[in-house]
């Protein structure tokens, strides 16, 4: 057993000289022909040797950095400083999600659109989905801080119209300009916690995030609930002071610390001097012929999910949406392609005709993990959002909560999510793998939708509330393993672009979500209603009441208006509806629990690190 032990530390030894090119002891024809002894100790070494070569790569790698600044980024001082930092827009982003959900209803109600009330919350989804790889890209080129400063004073223009509303419209532009703001906090918070290349680093910097969203999510519907009573106006003009403070706080902890935007050296070049950029070079780096077909593409398809969902499918205006829209979405691919195929090509920068980057690098979709993971993400954003959004319309209308108990009902989410990403937590910190928790996670939200749908079949409130703590406990299973599976799915360089495309699809799932929960909603409405009618239970002067008001039911106030016998039949035809919302987002999250359980096994450099300064004390102690 020794003598194995020290053939082993010795062929540690040797593929650590190798790669770090110094020159072994035996000299001769052994140098460049291998012995069979040495060929047969190569084979039997395997894995170790390739994993002490990859640990001798990343130590090369860090050869370059100071002691100070990895103590700076990966100590105890630098996680709170990412905290405190990072507390107040993770903040911002799940309030607007929770107190806008409680919200909606009423807020359509105070101007008489409750037919509306559904745009309020899509109308930020919209704008924030598609420009989640804008500012992926931004933050690559301008840096994280810049992108971040950005992103808030968007945030705080949108909070500003959204306060001083005075009717529909000016609230959805008010929403869709908050909504840009909302993705460059989505995409570079993130990006900043996903930075480190080490395994432990990023599962800690994933548990501050969850953490954090822990506290939105439990006292956003609260806050959102008792602001609301006061009036509607709250919930957004509390976002104008946390925005500045938020700005100045980043300002002194973040600045010259996070990562700043990444060089021009990316790029092909025949030149071996040192590149510089200037304002204009990082502009014209910035593909805005792509973006903008990119989100002429993404809002025309998503206002026909939304059209398509609330009217009539056979409508022009969803049809000419769709047809545009996917001809743009197509038409953006082969520009990015175009984009990749010249940055790639050995072409001299003088005959190169543009230095710019591609907004959405498709060689990343070569992966099977890159793609499984935006799917189980786009799974993910689709029961989160309708969750709370449809936990919300069943909560007010069917069960008549005030705001503030809506609110409180919501939060039970919270404990479950929390639970969830802790569990994900330690089970990474163990495993080293992802993975696992992932497939876990992905069966909880499956088996959790189906019995949330059986408890509001049964009204009851009680088991919803318990049903929901189980649904967040899978997605918060599945919420940090993602982003860690899609961060080491590609090399460091891609980080912004693969954080931004996992954000992408988890907001694009809930805009898809919300469009088909709602068409779901609306024909189960009807057809409840209808059969009702044709029944002969229902006496004729609650048809007559239904008759008269069915042009009328745009708000909360117009449902209790009806007399008692119509108001139930009403609250039973919504209670069905949201019950037929939730089954159909099953077979979705199904295809999910199977494509996770092919992820593959990510590279663990902590443990390759560690192995190899095993190998390098025992050495030295022998």
């Amino acid at each position: 057993m020794a003598t194995l032990l020290v053939r082993y530390l010795y062929k540690k030894y040797k593929a650590r000289k190798t790669v770090s090119g110094q020159p072994e002891e035996s000299t001769g024809p052994s140098q460049s022909a291998p012995s069979p002894r040495s060929t047969s100790d190569a084979s039997l070494s395997g894995d170790n040797a390739a994993a002490s070569t990859s640990a001798q790569k990343q130590e090369k790698q860090e050869e370059n950095i100071s002691p100070d600044s990895l103590n700076t980024k990966s100590g105890l001082k630098w996680k709170l400083t990412l905290m405190a930092a990072l507390l107040i827009p993770i903040f911002l982003e799940t309030l607007d999600y929770t107190v806008v959900a409680t919200a909606q209803s009423h807020i359509a109600s105070t101007f008489n659109r409750l037919d509306l009330q559904s745009y309020i919350g899509t109308a930020y989804l919209l704008s924030s989905t598609v420009f989640l790889p804008v500012f992926a890209s931004a933050a690559d080129i301008y840096g994280r801080h810049s992108a971040l400063q950005l992103s808030l004073l968007i945030f705080l223009i949108g909070s500003a119209i959204s306060t001083g509303v005075v009717n529909m419209t000016m609230m959805l532009v008010g929403r869709g300009i908050a909504g840009v703001g909302g993705a460059g906090l989505l995409t570079v918070v993130r990006t900043i916690l996903a930075d480190t290349r080490s395994l432990d680093d990023n599962n800690w910097q994933q548990s501050i995030m969850f953490v954090l969203f822990a506290i939105g999510f439990s006292v956003g519907p609260v806050i959102g609930g008792y602001l609301l009573s006061v009036s509607f106006r709250w919930i957004f003009a509390i976002n104008l002071p946390c925005c500045v403070v938020a700005m100045v706080i980043i300002f002194f902890l973040l600045r010259n610390k996070v990562k700043a935007g990444q060089p021009l050296q990316r790029l092909p070049t025949d030149s071996t001097e040192p590149q510089t950029e200037t304002a204009i070079d990082k502009f014209l780096r910035m593909d805005w012929i792509g973006a903008l077909i990119f989100i002429a593409g993404g809002i025309l398809l998503l206002l026909a999910l939304n059209w398509g969902s609330t009217g009539n499918w056979n409508a022009t205006k969803v049809i000419v949406s769709f047809v545009i829209g996917g001809l743009l979405i197509i038409a953006f691919i082969f520009w990015e392609y175009v984009l990749e195929r010249q940055l790639t090509a050995p072409v001299p920068p003088s005959v190169r005709v543009l230095a710019t980057e591609p907004l959405v690098p498709l060689e990343v979709f070569r992966s099977y993990d890159v793609c499984a993971v935006q799917y189980a993400s786009f799974v993910s954003g689709m029961v989160m959002l309708v969750m709370f959004y449809f936990v919300a319309i069943f909560m007010t209308i069917v069960l008549q909560l005030s705001p503030g108990r809506a609110g409180v009902q919501l939060v039970y989410f919270a404990p479950g999510m929390g639970a969830g990403a802790l569990i994900a937590i330690n089970a990474i910190r163990i495993l080293r793998q992802p993975r696992y928790p992932i497939v876990i996670g992905s069966i909880i939200i499956v088996i959790s939708l189906g019995l949330i749908q059986m408890a509001m079949d049964q009204n009851k409130q009680s088991q919803v509330n318990g049903f929901m703590v189980m649904a967040g406990a899978g997605v918060g299973l599945t919420g940090g393993p993602l982003a860690i599976q899609a961060r080491f799915a590609q090399g460091d360089h891609r980080v912004a672009a693969v954080t931004g495309l996992t954000l992408f699809f988890r907001s694009l799932g809930g805009t898809v979500g919300l469009a088909q929960c709602a068409a779901v909603l609306s024909s189960k409405v009807t057809a409840f209603l209808r059969s009702a009618a044709k029944s002969g239970t229902v006496p004729a002067s609650t048809i007559a009441a239904l008759a008269h008001a069915n042009t009328d039911l745009t708000s909360i106030q117009s449902i209790d208006a009806l007399p008692q016998d119509a108001q139930e039949l009403v609250r039973n035809a919504f209670r069905n509806g949201t019950r037929w919302a939730f089954i159909s987002l099953i077979p979705w999250c199904a295809l999910a629990v199977f494509l996770s359980a092919f992820l593959s096994k990510i590279p663990d450099s902590d443990r390759l690190r560690k192995e190899a300064q095993g190998v390098k004390n025992g050495t030295g102690d022998a």
